[in-house]
């Protein structure tokens, strides 16, 4: 009897604890403790800065620069012409630059560009050399110091623009700049006759020629049909002219590509 008891109390024990066991493991059980752990998340980002206007600039020039000429003709209208016989006779780069500058509204005369904004040197390239109202007293100015001259105007005006060197590209890449309403000044001669380089200098690995019939105008169109361009130009009493295309592009190639594109930023923030 002992012995029959003693097998049902073992028995009795094993079933208690297979039973503690099996509460355990239940997964109403487990769900529990794994809910008590404390959640997890990703680490937060620091928020970002927004886009400078030199980001905002860059961006767009990169956009334009990349896009495809949907139109065989393009013109930016109020683009006029300023004559060097008129008081500026060798002041080509300020009145291309001015002429840039009124079709964005700015109501600039002959004088103010020199007097105020331009900057002078005796490089040809980071400054202008010379006398601009007298003709064989100046000499020029390319990109670089017109791009300083531009900012120089910039700062005093608050205004939203903001210029491009676009040395070194071509024709056609500029033409892109003119449909998203961007005048481009363009290093050229008189007449669009060959240069006669007489020498150069070298600013930042970039090679600047110097000769007599140095000039500046600036394009603000262009017509792919009749091969044409647009130009507003300020030699003589100033002129606003369709010209041969392929001259005008010989010429610009010759000289070694020198252009500035001028950039309205009040609609990019």
């Amino acid at each position: 009897m002992k012995r029959v008891l003693l097998l049902l109390l073992t028995a009795a024990l094993l079933l208690c604890t297979a039973c503690a066991k099996n509460v355990e493991a239940t997964p109403d059980t487990a769900t529990v403790v794994e809910a008590t752990q404390p959640p997890t998340y990703p680490p937060t980002e620091p928020p970002t800065e927004p886009p400078t206007i030199d980001e905002l600039a860059q961006a767009k020039y990169d956009q334009i620069l990349n896009m495809e000429l949907k139109n065989n003709v393009g013109i930016i209208d109020n683009v006029e012409p300023l004559g060097q016989l008129n008081g500026m006779q060798a002041g080509c780069e300020a009145l291309a630059l001015t002429a840039a500058l009124n079709h964005f509204g700015y109501d600039l005369d002959i004088d103010d560009i020199v007097d105020d904004y331009m900057v002078y040197g005796n490089d040809f390239v980071t400054g202008y050399v010379g006398d601009p109202r007298r003709f064989y007293d100046g000499a020029g100015i390319y990109p670089p110091g017109v791009v300083t001259t531009v900012w120089n105007f910039v700062e005093d005006n608050d205004a939203p623009l903001y210029p491009f060197d676009t040395t070194g590209l071509s024709l056609d890449e500029l033409y892109k700049f003119v449909d998203a309403g961007c005048p481009v000044l363009i290093w050229t001669t008189y007449d669009r006759y060959s240069p006669r380089i007489e020498q150069y200098r070298e600013y930042e690995g970039v090679k600047y020629p110097w000769f007599d019939t140095e000039h500046c105008v600036c394009l603000h169109g262009y017509d792919l049909e009749d091969n044409e361009v647009k130009i507003a130009d300020s030699w003589d009493y100033g002129k606003d002219e369709w010209e041969d295309a392929e001259r005008f592009e010989n010429v610009y190639d010759e000289i070694g590509r020198f252009s500035l594109v001028l950039m309205d930023t009040s609609k990019l923030r």
